[in-house]
């Protein structure tokens, strides 16, 4: 989807200075126990969907929204896997617009068992791998989220300097 119009506001005020926006990355998981990526057009790697939250919008609220947008696809948000920031989340896009995100991570499972597709412009292809047979082409701050909600341990993760 194109930039917010929340976004086109501050960038404005800005330019392209760093901005920290909160963030949701849904890591939806099939019965199959297939994880759902995309192919994303920025990055040419596979990753989870994710985007900024917007305004009045809780952070589950945009991890639904964002899977509905790039892959067609109804999710319930099933719990917070993580909250991860830092230095890893420090993003330059191709027209230097600089982002920091705090990004919560959440495990989700599709409503339906319908085909996910590409929906936006953000994707090049989105489908459902093997929870054993990830694509190669991921970044490793991706492929981190999608093995955390995989372990699906019973306590959110959180970057700490011993972790």
């Amino acid at each position: 989807m194109p930039i917010s119009e929340y976004i086109k506001n501050i960038r404005a005020k800005i330019g392209r200075d760093l901005l920290l926006l909160p963030g949701a990355t849904a890591v939806v998981i099939n019965d199959r126990q297939e994880v759902l990526l995309q192919l994303r057009r920025d990055t040419d790697s596979w990753a989870p969907p994710s985007g900024g939250v917007e305004p009045g919008e809780t952070v589950a609220e945009c991890a639904a929204r964002e899977v509905y947008e790039e892959t067609g696809l109804q999710i319930a948000p099933l719990r917070i896997i993580a909250v991860l920031s830092g230095l890893e989340y420090f993003v330059t896009y191709p027209n230097g617009d600089q982002m920091a995100t705090v990004t919560t991570v959440f495990r989700c499972r599709p409503l339906q068992e319908e085909a996910p597709r590409v929906n936006d412009d953000e994707s090049r292809d989105i489908r459902y791998f093997p929870a054993d047979a990830l694509p190669e082409n991921m970044l490793p701050r991706h492929r981190r989220i999608v093995q955390l909600a995989l372990d699906c341990k019973p306590d959110a993760f959180f970057d700490l300097p011993d972790n």
